[in-house]
């Protein structure tokens, strides 16, 4: 009898140790599941940390004096190709509807887009409460596996150019077409043989949804100017007259131009089809050593562009109207 007692006393208290680790292990946030763009993971993540690592020691390569990671709170939301986690971080009010998309690094062997996207991380980190209107969230390295290659790449680990993958309207009729006449199939412009099929177009579309931005800002080098898409005169048949006034404000201001754009680009996407303004700073060249005096030059631009608002009340009455003109008469 008091075996069996004593047999079931053991019972018992394995049972609450199991219970026990469960339920610790329930309440640890799983911060490394970012396998999909709805995943998110802080710097705790070993994933993040290891790319923080690797990343220091690119940026030790170019002789620049900055830390990509110190005091920044990078998030990943999904992989690349081969496994790195794409990160962003976000400043200012998480409640300002004045918030700034800013991308850079979509063709790593561009290099000094680098530079600028990791500076302006530690501005907005230092000048926040100057800028408490405003919400501003920046992805400093859309495309990891292009840079973390012996010899850089304009495209990712697949060979295709995230730059031209997005699914536009004339993606299925003009993309291919145009990358086997136009650009005679160059490799570093290959758009997929689909598209949205990459991983970084697809953090790129899952930062747009989030984030909700009223612009873009996305990094290139070294064309040395300043491009516009987005709502224009030719386009008042899909936005409304105020909202597409407020847009041409924001370009006049920045002294940007409308250079065109392509099937599948982050242009067409986000500026021609859901009339976001995007602007590209197109920085003087790719020489890692000028990285530092571009920023300089071109800080208070972007800052300029990050305080301007564009009311986008009109736009979301107009998108409203169209939902319910498309909705089925209530019975």
């Amino acid at each position: 009898m008091n075996r069996l007692i004593k047999m079931n006393l053991v019972l018992v208290i394995a049972s609450l140790v199991t219970l026990s680790s469960c339920s610790q292990a329930s309440e640890t946030p799983v911060e490394n599941s970012v396998q999909s763009p709805t995943s998110t993971a802080t710097t705790h993540g070993d994933d993040v940390v290891q790319l923080c690592e690797k990343l220091t020691a690119k940026v030790k390569e170019f002789k620049w004096k900055i830390e990509p990671c110190k005091d920044i709170t990078w998030v990943a939301s999904g992989k690349s190709v081969e496994g790195s986690p794409l990160i962003y971080a976000e400043f200012g009010n998480p409640q300002a509807k004045n918030t700034t998309l800013i991308l850079s690094m979509v063709h790593p062997d561009e290099i000094t887009p680098l530079f600028t996207g990791i500076q302006l991380a530690h501005w907005m980190k230092e000048h926040h409460s100057e800028l408490n209107e405003t919400r501003v969230v920046i992805a400093p390295l859309v495309n990891p596996d292009g840079l973390f290659r012996k010899k850089l790449t304009r495209m990712n680990a697949r060979g295709v150019d995230i730059n031209r993958n997005f699914m536009t309207k004339d993606w299925e009729t003009q993309a291919l077409k145009a990358w086997k006449t136009k650009y005679k199939s160059d490799p570093r412009r290959f758009p997929g043989s689909a598209p949205n099929s990459e991983p970084e177009t697809a953090f790129q579309e899952f930062l747009i949804e989030k984030f909700q931005p009223r612009k873009i800002l996305t990094i290139h080098a070294p064309l040395n100017h300043l491009d516009y898409d987005g709502p224009s005169a030719l386009s008042l048949a899909k936005f409304p007259r105020e909202y597409v006034r407020e847009c041409l404000k924001l370009r006049s201001r920045l002294k940007a131009v409308s250079t065109g754009f392509f099937p599948g680009s982050l242009g067409n996407r986000a500026g021609q089809e859901l009339g976001i303004p995007t602007i590209t700073l197109e920085l003087p060249s790719a020489d890692p050593r000028k990285a530092p005096a571009y920023w300089k030059k071109f800080q208070s631009g972007i800052r300029s562009m990050i305080e301007f608002r564009i009311d986008a009340a009109s736009l979301k009455e107009q998108n409203d109207h169209k939902s319910a003109s498309l909705s089925p008469p209530v019975k």
